[in-house]
């Protein structure tokens, strides 16, 4: 089940409410590992490893470091198969706020959110936009909300051009 529009009637089913908890929860740990490669310097391949390691009953490599879910790894072993072409398109697009002057945290939003938008299919952009703009404005600063979303919904409108 994906994100998607409620059931007939408006409501959602259990299993849609839990699926979307599911992905939102999700998207916030990859946002979470994607934040914590870029801050220590890490690639995300490599960051991922560790959490296989803690996942499979290693010893920890970093405190409270916890193993990642099937969505959120495939939200960051996206995010690492087209980091080049993420990079570019929020330069480009990002209308005079190269990604050095943006605050770390969103740059971590707009790469999961880009990633999310341009190459997974199931999920509606909407849903994406909304998540990555809620998820900006608890992590981030009052204006980063509204600065993902713009840049997020500029990225969909283009997305049959960028690939």
């Amino acid at each position: 089940m994906t994100d998607s529009a409620p059931a007939p009637g408006g409501q959602e089913t259990p299993k849609e409410a839990s699926s979307a908890a599911s992905r939102t929860s999700s998207r916030r740990h990859a946002v979470e590992l994607v934040f914590e490669a870029f801050q220590r310097g890490l690639g995300l391949a490599e960051l991922l490893r560790e959490r296989s390691v803690l996942a499979s009953g290693g010893e920890p490599t970093v405190a409270d470091a916890a193993p990642a879910g099937p969505y959120t790894v495939q939200l960051v072993e996206g995010v690492a198969a087209h980091q080049a072409e993420i990079s570019e398109w929020l330069d480009t697009y990002s209308q005079g706020w190269p990604q050095n002057r943006m605050p770390a945290v969103d740059r971590a939003i707009l790469y999961v959110g880009a990633y999310e938008v341009i190459f997974e299919e199931d999920v509606p952009d909407p849903v994406v936009l909304k998540s990555a703009a809620d998820l900006a404005g608890k992590l981030s600063t009052a204006k980063s909300a509204n600065f993902v979303s713009g840049l997020l919904g500029r990225l969909s409108k283009l997305k049959g051009t960028l690939v």
